[in-house]
């Protein structure tokens, strides 16, 4: 819904306020709605969107043409097919008809860089060397040694991942030809080559990283507590997550270093420093088989959940087995300081580096925006994110008590409408896990 045309011209008409009403009224889990927001929308339309997310429908998805479209263009989009663009999947933005994106291709551990960093390549607890082999602990002096080590491990595990993509690719190319789609996808039926095999006009494999914010927190949080305030050498630190059971005082100290989502510029900078580092090692990766760019992405369908299963204690305090967040955004239960505050450390953030997408999930209270007052602060809020450089956000207005009333009796909530990722889905269709991992999401108050 919404958007422009190839010309450049908005797009809105009478059709995107009927789709509208259709998803506001029905809250249906397919098709998930999107609507395009630029700068030159019409206020109406953004209000009216507004207005069906703080009545609680969480569709549709938002996404920003002011930095969608020339990212797109930026890693080799002609204009007009950018401005063209749709969202498919969950978030990831794609030229229709014309592209091979792939850009669901593969998920990344991000935050298990930073475990194998400070223990030589190995998980807490294992002599097998699943990583590179980095310094010890013991010799590694300053905060650069550690941030070069995660990177070290960062390289090396995309490094991995694209050697086993590749093989996949050619995989479906030998033997998994599509020749069905490959007469809808433009450029494959003039040179009489299959989508597979690079006949598309665009060609992408788009990789996801998972855990951005809470690699981040974990390299803020050794650099306060080891480097700067000193209140435990990197080998102490090492051994306490690597203890079968926490610590409670000192996850504690780890848990009250700066955090993203505070609008703290040392929490900001780390996360900032991942992302921007992860968008860097995508791009040196090459080009893929179908002769086409790795793009970086920045979501998790449900693999945050499984990936924080598996990933040992970390610094910023998440103990072991804890989810990561879903997408872009702090760890759950770590943004204290509202959503002004949350909405300047998004802003921190190069979105145009991420040209496979992000999901935001941003989770506000249901009761703080009922009225005027509350509606007025969201329409400011998203107004304001989208015009400092937001990429994306998904809403949930939701009450936690109703969550939990929903968990214990699912039978009275057969409807309630959830985001996951970017995509949305009835709150009792969930695992348990899953619903405990929404019902933990930061519930911001709109004042």
């Amino acid at each position: 819904m919404g958007g422009m045309n190839q010309e450049g011209q908005d797009a809105t008409n009478e059709l995107s306020y009927m789709l509208l009403d259709i998803a506001a009224g029905l809250r249906m889990r397919q098709p998930n709605f999107h609507a395009r927001i630029h700068s030159g929308s019409p206020p109406e339309f953004k209000k009216a969107i507004y207005t069906a997310l703080a009545e609680g429908s969480n569709t549709p998805a938002l996404f920003n043409d002011d930095v969608i479209i020339p990212t797109m263009t930026s890693v080799g989009y002609d204009i007009r097919d950018a401005r063209d663009y749709v969202a498919i999947g969950c978030v990831e933005p794609t030229a229709p008809g014309k592209t091979l994106g792939s850009t669901d291709a593969a998920i990344l551990n991000v935050p298990r860089a930073m475990e194998f960093a400070l223990n030589q390549g190995r998980r807490f607890g294992s002599r097998m060397r699943e990583g590179v082999k980095t310094l010890p602990v013991e010799q590694m002096k300053t905060m650069d040694d550690v941030a070069a080590a995660f990177i070290m491990q960062l390289e090396f595990f995309v490094g991995r991942l694209i050697h086993d993509l590749k093989a996949i690719e050619l995989a479906h190319a030998l033997y998994r030809p599509i020749p069905l789609t490959s007469l809808f996808i433009e450029g494959c039926l003039s040179s009489g080559t299959c989508a597979t095999q690079g006949g598309a006009r665009y060609n992408f494999s788009g990789i996801q990283g998972v855990g951005i914010s809470t690699a981040g927190d974990s390299l803020c949080a050794v650099e306060s507590l080891v480097f700067k305030e000193r209140k435990l050498s990197l080998k102490r630190l090492r051994n306490l997550l690597a203890a079968h059971e926490a610590d409670p005082y000192w996850f504690t100290v780890m848990q009250k270093a700066p955090k993203f989502g505070n609008n703290d510029e040392r929490a900001d900078f780390w996360t900032r420093f991942v992302v921007n580092e992860y968008a860097r090692i995508i791009k040196d990766a090459g080009k893929n088989t179908r002769g086409g760019r790795y793009l970086a992405g920045i979501y998790s369908n449900t693999a945050h959940a499984h990936f924080g299963r598996v990933t040992g204690a970390l610094p910023c305090g998440r103990p072991r087995g804890e989810a990561f967040p879903s997408g872009m955004a702090p760890q759950n239960g770590m943004d204290k300081s509202g959503p002004t505050a949350l909405i300047n450390s998004m802003n921190s953030i190069d979105y145009k580096k991420i040209a496979n997408g992000i999901n935001f999930n941003l989770k506000l209270d249901a009761n703080s925006v009922r009225d005027d007052k509350g509606r007025n602060f969201l329409n400011a809020l998203l107004d304001v994110y989208f015009q400092r450089g937001g990429m994306q956000v998904q809403l949930n207005v939701l009450d936690a008590d109703v969550l939990r009333e929903a968990k214990e009796h699912p039978e009275k909530y057969p409807f309630l409408l959830v985001r996951i990722s970017g995509y949305s889905v009835y709150f009792s269709d969930l695992s348990p896990r899953l619903q405990d991992e929404i019902i933990a999401r930061t519930s911001n108050k709109a004042f």
